[in-house]
């Protein structure tokens, strides 16, 4: 009678502890939930930034450093593929690029005929998987 009474409060004991641990894990990690809610998304001011340190790829261009870049994002949730941007060198050469970009931020893009090619990373894209 004694031994069962102590298994009984053995079983009580370890359920009280679970229940313990399982409502002290569903409290609210503030931070979860707000990139839950509020997923990290690609921007084209972020894909412009990247882009445009990429040196002119046209031969005669001589490497030169680009003027500035314009993107345009797609619509594959988290990353927003295919990107096309539209870089403007110094040297007076306009290159269109089509770019994916990886959930790690880095990304690659050829130009229409696949002769120019741009890669490289999005500064401060860790990208969610959330849509």
């Amino acid at each position: 009678m004694r031994l069962t009474a102590l298994l009984v409060i053995a079983v009580v004991v370890v359920g009280v502890a679970g229940a313990v641990v399982a409502v002290a894990s569903r409290e609210s990690d503030t931070a979860f939930l707000y990139r839950q809610e509020h997923p990290t998304t690609l921007e084209p001011q972020q894909m412009e930034s990247a882009v445009v340190k990429a040196p002119d790829p046209v031969p005669g261009g001589n490497r030169a450093a680009a003027r500035d870049a314009t993107c345009k994002p797609g619509s594959k949730p988290p990353n927003r593929n295919p990107w096309v941007c539209t870089v403007h060198y110094q040297s007076g050469n306009t290159v269109r690029y089509r770019i994916v970009v990886t959930l790690n931020g880095t990304f690659q893009g050829t130009d229409p005929t696949g002769q120019y090619v741009v890669s490289g990373r999005v500064a401060g894209a860790g990208l969610s998987t959330g849509g």
